[in-house]
């Protein structure tokens, strides 16, 4: 019985296994350079981030019950855009594409991190002072960089996709972070 169960092909040698893995490797690049985005992608998540930005730091700044009824409903239109952007290119193009998720949508690739992370603080601390005309300024910056980021990823990952599919660059989320902490240092500090 268990001679019944053995192969009788006989194991790639070395030269077949790297023609085989060459075949994979093209196959993965045609497929990922015929993926389509769904129209107007990169400029709805930019404006998503724009309101997001414009509403998240209206409402710190506000720092009453309408303040942050204003804040979660920026987080509530950046998610609906995120989840339906997904949806639609799933339907679009039936495959799921890994960083499309955390490099695009949520901004983990590094430009879009630094970016969000300088708009976001510059738009607060402009909400706190007589600078209010900054908020939209920083807002709709941030909201372009971080579509023109996504923009530049998708293109990457479209002529490489094995070294565009990966994780999120450790040292960019570290300086986006440290960023952020020293945003929020200085915020307490100034109240």
């Amino acid at each position: 019985m268990l001679s019944a169960m053995e192969s009788t092909e006989q194991p790639f040698g070395p030269s077949e296994a790297r023609a085989a893995i060459a075949d994979a490797e093209s196959a993965r690049t045609r497929l990922a350079s015929s993926l389509r985005l769904p129209s107007f992608f990169h400029g709805s998540v930019g404006v998503a981030i724009a309101v997001q930005i414009v509403t998240g730091a209206t409402g710190i700044a506000r720092q009453d019950t309408w303040g942050t009824v204003l804040l979660a409903s920026g987080l509530v239109v950046f998610a609906l855009v995120a989840a339906v952007r997904l949806w639609q290119f799933r339907r679009l193009n039936g495959a799921w594409v890994g960083g499309l998720a955390g490099q695009v949508l949520l901004g983990t690739a590094g430009v879009a991190s630094v970016s969000y992370t300088a708009a976001f603080g510059l738009a607060t601390w402009a909400a706190f002072t007589p600078a209010w005309w900054l908020v939209p300024v920083a807002a709709v910056a941030g909201g372009a960089v971080y579509a023109w980021s996504g923009q530049r990823w998708w293109h990457r990952y479209q002529g490489a996709p094995a070294e565009h599919s990966r994780g999120e660059n450790g040292v960019v989320l570290a300086v986006a972070g440290a960023l952020a902490l020293v945003f929020l240092i200085v915020l307490v500090a100034l109240r």
